[in-house]
């Protein structure tokens, strides 16, 4: 991971489950991503998080500028997902999810209480289990997203 005084950037997106994904049932489809996700995140310094349910992905991914944006262009290029909509992109002082190359809630999962640990950690996790069931509009109504606005 970079040391303190490296820059890092945060972003939130949010995708839809392709039509050519639906062949896979849902705990396939998240594994298959988070399995190859995990690898990429660790050799390329990212962490974050990814919510899943009723076909909608929402996701923040953390760290060096270069790589979050190259790992965004992947995201958006990966067959698995459409409608992919970058939510929130900013620079950030610290990581909400550090020790995690990829943590993973369904929609209805309880929220592990590590995971609520400093740095507005609930607030995004609680954002992007809004953004899961609501949409993409549901994100300037949560308090993580009204904070990004502000900011």
């Amino acid at each position: 991971m970079p040391g303190p005084s490296a820059p890092l950037m945060r972003i939130v997106y949010t995708s839809r489950r392709s039509p050519s994904a639906m062949h896979l049932e849902d705990d396939a489809l998240v594994e298959q991503i988070l399995g190859v996700s995990r690898v990429k995140n660790a050799t390329w310094r990212l962490s974050g998080l990814l919510v899943f349910g009723a076909g909608r992905f929402a996701q923040t991914l953390e760290g060096p500028p270069d790589m979050v944006a190259a790992m965004f262009d992947t995201i958006r290029q990966d067959e698995r997902h459409h409608d992919v909509r970058l939510l929130h992109q900013a620079p950030t002082p610290a990581r909400c999810f550090a020790t995690w190359t990829m943590a993973y809630l369904s929609d209805l999962d309880m929220i592990p209480a590590e995971m609520g640990i400093g740095n507005d950690a609930m607030a995004l996790v609680l954002t992007l289990r809004a953004v899961v069931r609501g949409g993409p509009a549901a994100f300037a109504t949560t308090s993580f997203g009204a904070m990004a606005q502000a900011a």
